[in-house]
């Protein structure tokens, strides 16, 4: 006799493989003494003065009933944080940082699963949250690792931003959206979705000899938008070309999807692909 397997089973699944893969534990935050550790962290990784998120509102948030856990290494030492709000239509997840000695171990991969299963045991079908389209490998992680979907382009959503990731750029998110028992999520639990085959679609961006972005007028809203390798250290070393790659995806992205255009997905050399037919297959 076949034993049905249910989603939120296959969500479940995924996020105990995620959490023993990464060989850490999660944890909630729950004291005043962890929401400052966490807090301190948040810090650490946007490099900045300021706190992204101050203690007492860690504090507040997860005293309301959102989600703010941290992943600990086996000495008990914070490597990562996640805080999520509580939203209209589910969860919202506003922030989610690993310390550099914590990456490359799969933390924030197991850290969203277990959001996932979080929001799922409290009745939550869909997360929400933002994502720099410039950053391609949070682009890559959220479409192709966690199988969630783009479904908007916020120009500056957040206004000026004095952290030492944001300073000095406009703040253009990508609207993320995780349906948690959708197709694509549970494929992406497991195993990453693959690339979108870009095919005939026109190159709307395109990486030029001095590493600057090409722009090409095309028509339609069909299009691929070349993304830069890592804006990151590309601010860091030249803000006016960060600046260049800002204007130029942005005014890529943004009137293919006002004409109705979706993104697929990424390809396979790091460019958004926007179509106006539904997702591929996955």
């Amino acid at each position: 006799m076949t034993t049905l397997v249910t989603p939120r089973a296959r969500a479940e699944a995924a996020a105990e493989r995620a959490v023993r893969r990464s060989g850490a534990v999660i944890l909630e935050v729950r004291t005043p003494s962890d929401a400052h550790r966490a807090a301190e962290l948040l810090r650490e990784v946007w490099r900045g003065p300021q706190l992204p998120v101050p203690a007492n509102l860690v504090r507040t948030v997860q005293y309301a009933g959102g989600y703010v856990f941290g992943a600990y290494d086996d000495a008990g030492t914070l490597l990562a944080v996640s805080v999520g709000l509580l939203a209209q239509d589910g969860l919202h997840s506003h922030i989610t940082g690993v310390v550099p000695k914590g990456q490359r171990r799969g933390l924030g991969y197991a850290l969203k699963q277990h959001q996932r299963a979080w929001a799922l045991e409290r009745g939550m079908s869909r997360i929400t949250w933002t994502c720099d389209p410039l950053v391609r490998r949070n682009v890559l992680f959220n479409v192709h690792a966690l199988g969630a979907e783009v479904v908007g382009y916020l120009v500056d959503h957040y206004g000026p931003m004095e952290d030492g990731v944001n300073k000095g750029d406009a703040s253009d998110r990508l609207g993320i959206r995780w349906e948690l028992l959708g197709d694509p999520a549970l494929a992406a639990g497991e195993g990453r979705l693959p690339f979108v085959d870009a095919g005939s679609r026109p190159r709307a961006v395109e990486i030029g000899p001095a590493g600057l972005p090409v722009v090409r007028a095309v028509p339609g809203a069909a299009r691929v938008v070349l993304l830069p390798p890592d804006i990151e250290a590309l601010r860091r070393g030249d803000p006016a070309a960060g600046h260049l790659w800002r204007r130029a995806v942005r005014d890529a992205v943004v009137p293919a999807m006002a004409d109705g255009a979706v993104v697929l997905g990424l390809s396979a050399d790091g460019a958004l692909v926007l179509d106006k037919d539904s997702h591929p297959p996955r």
